[in-house]
């Protein structure tokens, strides 16, 4: 079985000129169990030692998962222009 990250490794994308995901980190530094960053089944979400949040645009799979389970509504999510495609190949 290939794993996950040589997976997603294979997406293709169209790069749109902004970001399909905008996290509002300095919100993030008032959530102390960070659910996004166990929650994205991709690790799409990471937390940094200063408390904010890295995020990976590369990895998302656009299932919407961080964006619920947000308690402050920090994400901001809207499905990229040029779509995603993917190829488990």
């Amino acid at each position: 079985m290939i794993p996950l990250l040589k997976r997603l490794g294979l997406n293709k994308y169209t790069v749109d000129q902004k970001p399909h995901i905008e996290v509002n980190t300095d919100i993030c530094l008032t959530c102390k169990d960070k659910p996004c960053t166990v929650s994205c089944p991709a690790g799409t979400y990471e937390a940094l030692p200063d408390g904010r949040i890295a995020v990976h645009y590369e990895r998302c799979l656009e299932c919407g998962g961080a964006l619920v389970i947000c308690p402050f509504n920090a994400i901001k999510f809207r499905f990229p222009e040029g779509g995603v495609s993917y190829n488990y190949g």
